[in-house]
Formats: C-alpha cells, sequence, structure tokens
C-alpha cells in the first residue's frame, strides 16, 4: 500500500497526538482544551489560524500563487458514554469517551497540517477545518453561519470518518448518497382526563396515539418506493401518572432517516396526514412538529476521491458499491455550499461499532486518510 512517506515517518508522533486527545474527551461546542492543543500544534507548524463557529479553529495554508480554494475537515468532539476499553490511554473523564473516533480524525488534520508547513507547491489556498460539535450539536451550521463561505470562495472540500468493519487499506467512496436525512417529530395529543373507571365522560389520548403509532408504520411501505431507503423510528411515548387516571396530554417523538429529498417530503407530509386524520376521528387535538435535523450528505466529485484513493490503496481496495448509511453526519451542511467528497477509512474488520464503550480508533486508518488527503491535493490543486 503505497501511504505517503512523510506520514508513514511521523506514525509514531501521530499515534501519542491521538492517545493524547483520547484521554480528554470534550463534548459539544466546548472543546475550549481540544483546540488549545490544535492550536498549539499549529503554532509549532508555524501554520495561521482563526477562530470560527463555536470553538472551532480554521487553519489557512497559501500555496505559491493564487489558485482555487479547498478545504478539509475533521470533528474532535466526543460523546456522552462511559468507557469500557480498559486502554492505559482510556479516557480519564468519567462518562466521556471518544467512542467515535474523533481523536483519530482530529490526529490526520494536524497530520496534513504539518505536511503544509513544509509543502507549499501548488497554486491555490487550502483550509483546514478543526470542528467542535458534530455529534448532534449543530458544529457544522455554526461554522456557516459564521461565514465561512462568505469569508472564503471554496471550490472542492473533502472529509471522511472511519468505518468499522473493513480494514483500514479499504477506502470506501459513495457515488451520491453517502449518508442519510436525521428529521425528528412531536406529536402532542390532547384530550380530556377523568377517572379510568368513567372514560364515557373523557376524551382519552392512548387510543389516537396507539392508531397514529401503527399508522406511521404503514408509511414507507405503502408512500415510499421498495427501491428507496427509510426509516420511521417512534423513540418515545410519554403520558399519565397515575394508574387510575386518563390523562388531558400524551407525547409522541420520533426519528425519520432516508436518503432522498423527495422521500424526505413524503415521509413529513404523510405523518402530518395520518396525525390529523386519527385526530378527527378520535375527537383529539393533535399538534405536529417536524424538524428537519441533517441533511442528506450528497458525494457531488467521488471521481476525484476514487482516483486519489486508487492510487493510495489499490483499485481493488476502494469500494464504490457500498450502501449508504442510515446514520447522519453534519458534514452533509457544508455540501450544500460547495462541491466535494465525504468518504469512509476502514477501521478494522472487527471493530466494535461506533458509539460503543469497547470502540477505539484503529491508527492505521490515519495513515490512509492523511495519504489520501495528499493525493487530493496533488490532483486539484
Amino acid at each position: 500500500m503505497p501511504l505517503h512517506p512523510h506520514v508513514v515517518k511521523r506514525f509514531d508522533e501521530l499515534k501519542a497526538i491521538r492517545t493524547h486527545l483520547h484521554t480528554c474527551p470534550e463534548i459539544g461546542t466546548e472543546t475550549a482544551g481540544t483546540v488549545a492543543f490544535i492550536t498549539s500544534k499549529l503554532d509549532e507548524y508555524g501554520l495561521s489560524y482563526e477562530a470560527i463557529g463555536e470553538n472551532s479553529v480554521l487553519a489557512k495554508v497559501d500555496g505559491k500563487a493564487p489558485g482555487k480554494t479547498v478545504a478539509f475537515r475533521g470533528d474532535m468532539d466526543g460523546l456522552v458514554t462511559q468507557e469500557e476499553t480498559g486502554l492505559p490511554y482510556a479516557s480519564q473523564t468519567d462518562g466521556r469517551m471518544h467512542a467515535c473516533g474523533h481523536d483519530g480524525h482530529t490526529t490526520t488534520m494536524l497530520a496534513l497540517a504539518q505536511y503544509l508547513s513544509t509543502y507549499r507547491d501548488f497554486d491555490g489556498t487550502i483550509l483546514l477545518l478543526f470542528q467542535s460539535g458534530e455529534e448532534g450539536y449543530g458544529g457544522a451550521k455554526k461554522v456557516i453561519e459564521d461565514g465561512l463561505f462568505e469569508k472564503y470562495p471554496i471550490d472542492l472540500m473533502f472529509g471522511y470518518h472511519n468505518w468499522p468493519g473493513e480494514d483500514p487499506d479499504k477506502i470506501i467512496v459513495h457515488q451520491g448518497p453517502c449518508m442519510a436525512s436525521e428529521d425528528r417529530f412531536d406529536i402532542k395529543v390532547t384530550g380530556r382526563s377523568g377517572h379510568a373507571s368513567m372514560p364515557h365522560g373523557c376524551i382519552e389520548p392512548f387510543a389516537a396515539v396507539a392508531d397514529m403509532i401503527k399508522a406511521a408504520q404503514t408509511i414507507i411501505p405503502r408512500k415510499v418506493s421498495a427501491h428507496d431507503k427509510a426509516v420511521i423510528s417512534i423513540t418515545q411515548v410519554h403520558g399519565g401518572s397515575a394508574y387510575n387516571i386518563i390523562p388531558d396530554d400524551v407525547m409522541i417523538r420520533g426519528n425519520v432517516r432516508t436518503v432522498d429529498g423527495g422521500v424526505q417530503d413524503c415521509i413529513e407530509s404523510s405523518l402530518a396526514t395520518v396525525v390529523d386524520g386519527v385526530a378527527k376521528t378520535y375527537g383529539v387535538e393533535a399538534e405536529f412538529t417536524y424538524y428537519r435535523k441533517h441533511p442528506v450528505l450528497m458525494n457531488s466529485t467521488p471521481e476525484l476521491a476514487i482516483a486519489a484513493a486508487e492510487r493510495v490503496v489499490g483499485k481493488e481496495n476502494v469500494l464504490t458499491n457500498v450502501l449508504p448509511a442510515m446514520g447522519s453526519e453534519d458534514y452533509a451542511f457544508f455540501m450544500e455550499h460547495t462541491k466535494g467528497c465525504f468518504v469512509w477509512v476502514g477501521n478494522g474488520e472487527n471493530s466494535p461499532l461506533l458509539h460503543n464503550s469497547k470502540y477505539d480508533f484503529n491508527d492505521e486508518a490515519m495513515l490512509t486518510a492523511a495519504s489520501l488527503f495528499i493525493e487530493l491535493i496533488h490532483d486539484v490543486m
């Protein structure tokens, strides 16, 4: 596997950085300690940088002449999870853990930063975004709202995620949708409370709730093509506080995943129709609220990543027929503003799953990802 010699030579140093980051995970956008560590490294490498978003950092590297602006992104926040790996470099903070590999993603970006501190033989500008708050805290949107695309005319943007189940000599590139949208919904059903022995004197909300839940599960098989991927999950039902009282209100909450914007629209409108119809049938009031949290992550330039990946790991190790994941990724917001590609790099065939308390990032994936990013720089600039 022709990994780039610059990052191979620094492998021990990169492992030390990664394991240090693993010991001190921070959550959401509260990443001040991680930012301080990253900026100390950028100072060491002699790179300029600026704060952006909420506790995110943007490093800027100018080449020898004007040209394209190309960005690379790595996320850096951990998870609210109690680590159970037993590793010598396990998290030192109870209830917090790098269980998704963002310690490795951040280190990959630092490997790229160190490479660019000595290599400037390109035209244009390279941006390295160290992003906080990927794990549901709106980090990408905060960066965008802080003017990323107004300040910099980004022509292309690239990112990656480690992927358990494949070895680190495998790079997965999706030609189109890579990861699903995530939507959330609330349904507040309101009836009229009363004693459980006299339901005829009440407007009982639970019967309506039961039919709404059942009807919601018919939307995908009856409204969505069997060729499309989509999931509707009811994740919460809250109502009542006593065995002998029928409550006024019951709240239903749920989650929707799709890999197509049209399917997303169909599910939202179908859920609204179900809620309205069932509410009228049972004589209850229903308030339906639908939130679009993450869009579908769409790759617009997979051919660039495929060509670079084939040189790094060999054509036989570049997988282009893997189904998109139904998990979401806030990198999708960047792809609504520019062209680019988000790839997966294997984390090991026997790696625990992402968000598992026994998960650990495979350091060899950093070599693959950093080598891929360096190849992309040589290709596109």
